[in-house]
């Protein structure tokens, strides 16, 4: 006796569960991101995992998105959730950043405080479009132009928010390019950018010095902004080992932190931060879809501030130096590091062949690199204070 079509229908959404109409869309999203990163070349150690983490966590009946033994939920409630992968990001961070050349340059770090402006513009528009306070400040995070610290705050403030701000934290910082250019093009004229600058070394910087760095960098977490101490005590403790001197340090811890453990730690920020958006997600509450929108919009703003100030203090910088500092140095005061710096030096290049600026560049993307998480931190304690 054949069934009738009611019933085959019925059987078919027995064995295969048809996915809703969000999930289809996330999955393609997923699928679209996978593209970028493996074929396009965008930023393909974040977009990649990122783009399966979507995927997989919007397949009917896979299982890994869901409590409590699914793999991703487990990734993402016990490992991002708490804190620990934003934190070990930032160890890994610490062990690849040299601070000589900063150090020697201190006054660079104006540019990298200039570099976070962004955040004020995203907080505010948050609020002016419906964000709530809490939602507000982990959206504009997304302008400290720093994945990991992006996705620490937005743990705290934004749990639900988390996918959309760790999709377009790390979007963003691959497309950097995309926006540095035109901006640097309208906002620097050749002349400016023309301007040549003297290469000296950090050498003159102490292994003292740069060994007790991270010790008070410690220190003033701990008086200054406490909110912040697990992510730059972190870092301190990265780059400490990193100056020790010591071989057995250096060798073993230094090496791997900066190597496989960072692949490991990215890895597993990307599949848990696209787990993150899931249609059960995304449909939990009816404006929910229209804030994950709005986040991506924002994004753009909060990168696109951070890039203009920070062109704008170069501007300011050069002209209070007589014409001695390069302004193109300001477009990576933020924490894209070292693509925004690399992207500066092409810029300088393509208007002034055999200008070589890119050790100031870099330092200033060092410099936005390391304020990012003291910026955000400087935040949490003031809400902290505010018992918000």
């Amino acid at each position: 006796m054949i069934a009738n079509h009611g019933e085959v229908m019925s059987y078919i959404n027995t064995l295969i569960n048809i996915p809703d109409p969000i999930s289809l869309i996330l999955m393609i999203i997923g699928l679209i991101f996978i593209y970028l990163g493996s074929r396009k070349g965008l930023e393909p150690i974040m977009l990649v995992p990122i783009g399966f983490g979507i995927l997989l966590a919007n397949i009917p009946l896979s299982g890994l998105n869901d409590p409590p033994y699914g793999l991703l939920y487990l990734i993402r409630e016990k490992l991002l959730m708490t804190e620990v992968l934003p934190c070990l990001a930032f160890l890994c961070i610490g062990t690849m950043m040299d601070l000589r050349p900063l150090l020697n340059r201190p006054w660079l770090l104006l540019f990298g405080i200039s570099g976070q402006s962004g955040v004020i513009f995203a907080l505010i528009l948050a609020l002016l479009v419906g964000f709530d306070f809490r939602e507000a400040v982990a959206v504009g995070i997304i302008g400290c132009a720093d994945g990991p610290t992006a996705i620490f705050v937005s743990t705290k403030y934004a749990p639900h928010l988390l996918g959309a701000i760790g999709l377009a934290a790390y979007t963003y910082i691959s497309m950097v390019p995309l926006l540095q250019v035109p901006l640097m093009r309208a906002l620097i004229s050749k002349k400016e950018m023309s301007i040549r600058m003297s290469v000296t070394s950090g050498e003159e910087v102490s292994n003292t010095v740069v060994m007790i760095f991270p010790i008070i960098l410690i220190i003033l977490s701990l008086i200054f902004m406490p909110s912040a101490l697990p992510l730059i005590g972190m870092l301190a403790l990265g780059n400490f080992l990193r100056e020790s001197g010591v071989t057995e340090l250096v060798d073993r811890y230094t090496k791997t932190a900066s190597t496989t453990l960072a692949d490991v730690v990215t890895l597993l920020l990307g599949l848990s931060v696209g787990s993150a958006l899931s249609s059960s997600v995304i449909t939990a509450s009816p404006d929910l879809p229209f804030k994950v929108i709005a986040v991506f919009a924002l994004g753009i703003i909060a990168f696109s501030g951070d890039l203009i100030i920070g062109i704008l203090t170069g501007k300011l910088v050069s002209i209070l130096s007589k014409g001695r500092i390069n302004p193109a140095i300001g477009a990576s005061a933020n924490s894209a590091f070292p693509v925004s710096a690399r992207v500066v030096q092409r810029e300088v290049s393509r208007a002034s062949p055999g200008n070589i600026i890119l050790m100031y560049s870099l330092t200033t993307n060092l410099a936005g690199q390391i304020t990012s998480p003291v910026f955000a931190g400087i935040i949490l304690t003031l809400l902290g204070v505010l018992g918000i």
